[in-house]
């Protein structure tokens, strides 16, 4: 069976990785202090605010990337969300029950990016599973499930992945999806596209009837927020 070279394979992981720190923490401390907002510190929901779930990505031996987007009604502006910065707590926890947390924090999620979080989890051991969860007033989040990679130089006997591609929502139902989370994977590359600038056009194969403001081109960060988180 082929052996994989992990380094070889982190090696441009670490790299982005490296840009995308910098980049946002530069865009973070420009962001919070030409907007400064009222912390709303008890939120109040119109509906359940996790309704785009979680993800994680970018996965080095001893970190990785955790991902939501505070949005009770996606399809509105705003995501109906108020303009203002809400703490988001977060979790990581070696069970899937959630009882042995290793690592925890809370993250703003501000108006500007639309409510979304992007979480560095440091300090973690490599090649091995975990899982985590946010939560934000009485609100949880769902589960997810998340890996580590493992430690560059090692090698592995086996290492077993799926890719995915082009997702234009209106397109098709991706059921694909719900077959992947049911594999016993290691990882999953995401090739794109996922973000399109023209506008969504109503029908489909999903007969969708969506608000105007998705079939607008998107021409502004304010716009590419809303659509996209």
């Amino acid at each position: 069976m082929q052996r994989f070279n992990v380094e070889q394979l982190l090696s441009s992981a670490m790299r982005r990785r490296q840009f995308l720190i910098g980049a946002g923490a530069v865009t973070g401390f420009a962001i919070a202090n030409q907007f400064p907002r009222k912390v709303n510190a008890q939120p109040k929901f119109s509906t359940y605010p996790f309704s785009l779930g979680v993800a994680s990505g970018d996965p080095l031996p001893k970190s990785v990337i955790l991902w939501t987007r505070l949005a009770p009604e996606p399809l509105i502006e705003g995501g109906g969300m108020p303009k203002q910065n809400v703490p988001v707590q977060w979790q990581v926890a070696t069970d899937e029950k959630m009882q042995q947390v290793v690592r925890s924090g809370t993250v703003m999620a501000i108006p500007e990016f639309a409510h979304s979080v992007h979480v560095e989890v440091m300090g973690l051991e490599p090649n091995r599973w975990y899982w985590y969860q946010f939560r934000v007033g009485k609100e949880e989040s769902q589960i997810g499930r998340t890996r580590t990679a493992p430690v560059p130089g090692d090698f592995l006997s086996e290492l077993n992945f799926a890719f995915v591609t082009c997702q234009k929502w209106e397109d098709g139902f991706y059921s694909a999806y719900r077959n992947l989370a049911q594999e016993d994977l290691d990882l999953v590359f995401h090739l794109g596209d996922y973000i399109y600038e023209y506008g969504i056009n109503p029908g489909g194969v999903r007969n969708a009837s969506l608000p105007e403001q998705f079939q607008q081109e998107t021409t502004t960060l304010e716009h590419l927020c809303f659509l996209r988180g």
